[in-house]
């Protein structure tokens, strides 16, 4: 299981390879975690990394897996892809895709829409490193922050004090703020951080709205 750590993760969405380039290359030396935002269109409407992506070395890379069948995706993930995060409304075929992401040698997380019960996840928290809980509608930069998801992440950390939660979607360092006071330890944000005029001063105020008491 994956040890449960307080951070920061970019997500990125990416068009082509020197969008991703672009992307990361505002990021190096300043984390050392990158969420990789995929879309295939049809789970949700926008689509993201719809190629065969380079990653560079300085990273560890998430691959938030916002498709359908993710089982299929598996097969193309680049190497340096150490985690998966799958949603459990996208496949019927849960048990197969956590078997052959342990198969290789993935970390895997399990993903709730907002509207998504938590009893629909409950019995397969013994088979993941963790659960992210969708704070907004996914699939695109800037939606509107949903608070009642954080309710999720209160029960969730009631029932696993040692379970990695992690939250994505209108993440500012209030809402972080929020999230962190309901249990989450990982807290996945895109636009607060690439919109931003100054990336280092948006990650440092993240980070500093959950290391105040």
């Amino acid at each position: 299981m994956d040890m449960r750590e307080t951070m920061i993760v970019p997500a990125i969405i990416a068009q082509d390879q020197g969008e991703l380039d672009e992307l990361l290359s505002l990021l190096k030396d300043r984390v050392h975690k990158v969420m990789l935002d995929y879309m295939d269109g049809r789970f949700v409407q926008q689509r993201s990394l719809d190629f065969d992506p380079l990653l560079p070395s300085c990273f560890n890379y998430e691959a938030h897996l916002m498709v359908m069948k993710p089982l299929k995706f598996l097969e193309s993930l680049p190497e340096k892809v150490y985690k998966i995060i799958f949603h459990v409304e996208a496949t019927q075929d849960i048990e197969e895709t956590i078997d052959t992401a342990r198969d290789k040698n993935l970390r895997i997380m399990i993903a709730l829409n907002p509207e998504t019960p938590l009893d629909n996840i409950s019995h397969y928290l013994d088979e993941v490193d963790g659960v992210l809980v969708m704070t907004v509608e996914p699939g695109k930069y800037g939606s509107e922050f949903k608070p009642n998801s954080l309710e999720k992440v209160r029960k969730l950390r009631a029932l696993r004090k040692e379970l990695n939660i992690e939250v994505d979607g209108g993440m500012n360092p209030v809402n972080v703020r929020a999230a962190w006071e309901a249990g989450a330890n990982s807290f996945a944000v895109g636009s607060y951080i690439f919109r931003s005029g100054d990336i280092s001063q948006a990650i440092k105020e993240l980070e500093q709205s959950i290391s105040q008491q």
